[in-house]
């Protein structure tokens, strides 16, 4: 009987142990949930840390700041900023597309609305407000400099008058794409003559004639270039828009044909009436096998009323003696520049301007096309923004009626989103006026700047001419 009592106490023993062995334990059963909770509490926070840094004001700073929206590697600058009008922004089909998966995870992962905002940028954002604001801050007008010609800073000589026609003779050879104080010479020479031809054009029929400008500098190419000669602007009356056309219809590429230059100038001018005076913009020497210096004698022979002047831009020292001996040859002058100022300022005329010339000296400072067109150019970054800044905003609108079709968001949620994207895009128009008007202001005081220049200009020639008793 003993035996059995404690047979059945050691079978009850190991049951009631094994019981108590498959039961949990209280304290973990309580820390599990919590753990699990911390994790998922983790994960929600590093899944919107790219968030963090995302700002939402419209400023310059803040869209400088702001990276590409992750969805849009592919837009490209030109069709970011192409011009759509007054239609409504539509969605790319691509985009389109992929965009619901997108959506319908960041609405699974937050309710917040302000995270929803943020990750709606961080997926629509153009990727191009840096660029574009870099450009618009970057905006400097680029008036025509007046050519104000003044007799006191030249060497003495007796007042002569402005020929009646003038030939401008531009060397584009290829010594020309060489740089003088950071710029190519090239471009630095076509602003002089823009200017130049301005200023003569009040006065004179112009004509521009450009060498160097065919082939290349090779030999296989040296009797192409050194027989492209070419009149780009037919002697006549100044017209900005096709002078500077003609300018800019061609570049620096071969030899320099100075001799054959000048003899086309001359054959020109032998066919006209009246003085003729040629104006040649060089950087070097002839290297076409001429005799610029001969050629320039024989012109004077056959044209006693002409004469050839030469701008000697950074020129070395045997081109520089060429060049003088070439405008002596040629009843003219030789002027020595060695940067882009003494370009501009050396070319100077040795006449005072007549009454009547100064009564149109206003035509120098810039005039109400010439702001139209500086302001054209002032607004183009602003106006830029303003189209990627109005597509990024409808790109989230569109994004939030995404959301609201499947459920994703409430009504009210929408309604707020809906709003907020309408919001963006009139900020980002505020911002673009914001950024014109400094344009514009500065446009307008480089303007009055020259303005009053031309005016100083008119009124120290008319003491001039008052002292010398000039009536006209």
């Amino acid at each position: 009987m003993k035996r059995y009592s404690l047979l059945l106490f050691l079978i009850t023993s190991l049951a009631l142990s094994a019981c108590s062995s498959d039961e949990p334990d209280e304290e973990v059963v309580a820390e599990q949930p919590a753990k699990e909770v911390v994790k998922k509490e983790e994960t929600k926070q590093s899944k919107f840390e790219h968030l963090k840094n995302i700002s939402l004001e419209v400023t310059e700073e803040s869209l400088m700041a702001l990276k590409s929206g992750s969805m849009m590697g592919d837009l490209s600058y030109e069709k970011d900023i192409e011009d759509i009008g007054f239609n409504t922004p539509e969605l790319d089909p691509e985009l389109k597309n992929m965009l619901p998966a997108k959506l319908e995870e960041l609405s699974n992962q937050t309710d917040d609305l302000e995270t929803i905002k943020k990750g709606l940028v961080s997926m629509l954002a153009s990727p191009h407000y840096k660029e574009i604001i870099e450009n618009a801050s970057a905006y400097e007008p680029h008036f025509e400099e007046p050519f104000l010609p003044d007799p006191t800073k030249t060497d003495g000589g007796e007042e002569t008058k402005p020929a009646e026609k003038a030939i401008i003779l531009l060397d584009a050879s290829s010594s020309m794409l060489q740089q003088a104080d950071g710029r190519v010479k090239m471009e630095i020479a076509k602003d002089a003559v823009k200017s130049f031809a301005k200023t003569i054009g009040q006065f004179s029929e112009v004509s521009l004639l450009v060498y160097g400008h065919k082939g290349s500098d090779s030999d296989a190419d040296k009797g192409v270039s050194c027989s492209g000669i070419e009149e780009v602007y037919p002697m006549g009356k100044y017209a900005k828009e096709e002078f500077h056309g003609a300018v800019d219809s061609f570049e620096s590429k071969g030899w320099t044909p100075l001799a054959g230059a000048i003899q086309k100038a001359g054959e020109m001018s032998s066919s006209y009436d009246g003085n003729t005076t040629i104006y040649i913009v060089s950087d070097g020497a002839e290297t076409c096998d001429g005799d610029p210096v001969q050629t320039s004698k024989d012109l004077i022979a056959k044209n006693t009323d002409s004469s050839v002047n030469i701008i000697g831009f950074d020129v070395d020292g045997e081109a520089e003696n060429q060049l003088k001996a070439v405008a002596e040859a040629g009843n003219g002058e030789y002027f020595k520049a060695d940067n882009p100022e003494e370009l501009k300022n050396t070319i100077q005329y040795e006449w005072l301007p007549s009454t009547l010339d100064l009564a149109f000296a206003f035509t120098m400072a810039p005039d109400g096309w010439d702001m139209v067109a500086e302001y054209k150019i002032a607004d183009k970054y602003p106006l830029e923004l303003w189209t990627v800044g109005r597509k990024e905003a409808h790109r989230i609108i569109d994004a939030a009626a995404i959301m609201s079709e499947n459920g994703w968001i409430t009504d009210e949620q929408y309604s707020e989103l809906r709003d907020w994207g309408f919001e963006r895009s009139e900020a980002m128009k505020e911002l673009h006026y914001a950024m014109s008007k400094t344009n514009r202001e500065k446009a307008d005081t480089e303007s009055k700047e020259i303005r009053q220049r031309v005016d100083d200009w008119v009124a120290k020639m008319k003491e001039l001419k008052k002292e010398r008793g000039d009536t006209w």
